[in-house]
Formats: C-alpha cells, sequence, structure tokens
C-alpha cells in the first residue's frame, strides 16, 4: 500500500518538473532498471537480438540497453498522465493514419487496435481515447493489486476502460465494445499460454494471440495496426497502418493465419526498424531460463 502512495507523489513531482529534470529522472530510471534486470534476462535478450536481427555482440549489447532505457523515458511519460488531456494531446504525440481510424470508425463494426510492447504502448492508448474514441485496453492483471489499482487509474485518467485478458467479466466486455461499435486495444506479440497462431516471428517458432483475427471475423471489425515511436525532442509518433479483415471461408484456421501473418510482418518492419522500442527482456519463446538462468 505504501508504494501505491509513493507513486502517486511521483507522479506529482513529475507533473511539476521542468523538462531537464525529467530528462535526468527517465535516465536514471533506465540506468536503474539496467542494474536489476536478471543477468540471464539480458544474456536472453541479446541472444534474441542476434539471432533475429543478425547483428554482432555489441550492437545486440546496445539494443538490448537501450530498450531498458526507454523504458524510464515510458515511465516518467505516465506519470505525467494527470497532464494530458484532448487539447494538449496533439502537442505530446504526432498520429500519421488518422484517417485510417476515422474511416475505420465510420463504417459502425467497431475498430480492434493491434500493437505490441513496443514504445510507450501505454501513452499509445491514451493517445488514441483523448482522440475522442471510445476505447477499452485488454491487459493482465497485475499480481500486486495496489499496483494493479494504480496503472489502471492512470488508464482511466485518460479516458480508457479496462478490462482483464482472462476469465467471463473480460469476454463480456470485450464483445460488448465491439457490437457498440467502439474501439479495442489489443497487445499481439507475446505468448499469453492461450491458444494462437503457430508462426514463424523472425525465424523462430512462435504463438501469436490470434484474438484480432477471431474478433476480426466474428464482427466484422477492422484490425488497424498501430506503434508509437519516441521522437528525441521528447515528442512521440503514432503510426497507424491501413486496416486488415479477417476473411470469412469455410477455412477458419487459414483465416486466422492469414490476417495473423500480416500482422506479425508489420511488427517485424517495426523492430527491424526500430530495434530499441520492443520489450526485448520479455521470455517471448519461454525459453531464456532454461538457456541462460543460473544451473543448479
Amino acid at each position: 500500500m505504501l508504494g501505491y502512495y509513493i507513486v502517486k507523489l511521483f507522479s506529482k513531482f513529475m507533473c511539476i518538473s521542468p523538462m531537464l529534470l525529467r530528462k535526468l529522472v527517465a535516465k536514471f530510471l533506465g540506468s536503474v532498471a539496467v542494474a536489476v534486470v536478471p543477468r540471464w534476462r539480458m544474456q536472453m535478450a541479446e541472444a534474441n537480438i542476434r539471432e533475429c536481427l543478425g547483428v554482432d555482440e555489441a550492437r545486440a549489447a546496445e539494443i538490448a540497453a537501450d530498450s531498458l532505457h526507454r523504458f524510464g523515458r515510458m515511465v516518467v511519460e505516465v506519470m505525467r498522465f494527470p497532464l494530458l488531456n484532448k487539447d494538449n494531446i496533439d502537442q505530446k504525440v504526432k498520429v500519421e493514419g488518422l484517417e485510417y481510424l476515422e474511416a475505420a470508425y465510420a463504417q459502425g463494426k467497431g475498430v480492434i487496435m493491434a500493437t505490441g510492447h513496443y514504445g510507450n504502448w501505454e501513452l499509445l492508448g491514451a493517445t488514441v481515447a483523448l482522440h475522442g474514441y471510445p476505447m477499452l485496453s485488454i491487459t493482465r492483471k497485475q499480481n500486486n493489486g495496489h499496483m494493479d489499482k494504480l496503472i489502471n487509474e492512470f488508464r482511466q485518467m485518460v479516458g480508457q476502460k479496462v478490462t482483464y485478458n482472462r476469465g467471463e467479466h473480460g469476454l463480456l466486455a470485450i464483445s460488448r465494445m465491439l457490437r457498440e461499435k467502439n474501439l479495442l486495444g489489443i497487445l499481439y506479440d507475446q505468448d499469453t499460454n492461450d491458444d494462437g497462431v503457430r508462426i514463424d516471428l523472425f525465424g523462430k517458432d512462435s504463438v501469436i494471440p490470434m484474438g484480432p483475427a477471431a474478433l476480426s471475423r466474428i464482427y466484422g471489425s477492422p484490425i488497424l495496426p498501430i506503434f508509437l515511436h519516441n521522437n528525441t525532442d521528447g515528442t512521440c509518433t503514432a503510426k497507424i497502418y491501413p486496416p486488415l479483415y479477417t476473411p470469412k471461408t469455410k477455412n477458419k484456421e487459414q483465416d486466422f493465419y492469414a490476417v495473423t501473418r500480416e500482422l506479425v510482418t508489420i511488427l517485424e518492419h517495426e523492430i527491424i526498424a526500430h530495434p530499441e522500442m520492443w520489450f526485448w527482456v520479455h521470455d517471448r519463446w519461454k525459453d531464456g531460463r532454461q538457456r541462460f538462468g543460473r544451473k543448479k
């Protein structure tokens, strides 16, 4: 419970701090992240970067460290959510491809916003919501109940609704949002241990969540891939891709595979372009501890 109030106080401090101080805090938090992440995770991240991107050891270590340093900036940006509103969001985030969202929403079938743990995905959801679109974000419930409550408070203060990726309540909320022609935010880059589509990601055998493809097939909703990039001046750019649709043929599995393959291709393109934006220290392929964990 104490941690909850410490973070709230830290948020107030970040809201009144000048940019130079915020940059120093973000750099410090990123350095702390690099220092405290278990060594096996850094080794795993560096190995996966080499295998996925074909870079040498020095470049892989640089990308892995930059990925964690970026996390410090993300924390500071989220702490400043109380200052964000519909009148100033365009000063923080420039949106490319907004016309795709406008056209997709006008179809009246709901919209599935598909992204990954890339850049500041929390700010991405806030950006869409603050542009006036009713937005439901699907999230994983945190183990610490107080921190879970806190994170959801930050999401809700910028206009997002939140539901969990497991349980009957979450499924009902997802169905209701699309039936009511609203927006649904889904992170599709991690293996959630649920049924998914088996597709190579950077040549590595992977299970990709089929949620976007399945929901698009059921409700006819367009899928809009969307990713947020950090800019050096402290602003961000959100890039929205043209819509994807899951076909409805007699072969449902092939329909799921086709659109999920397109989503994976876009994810790979984004990671190749800005590899430090992806969250490499996550054990994406569920083999990191086995490969690099401490041997007994």
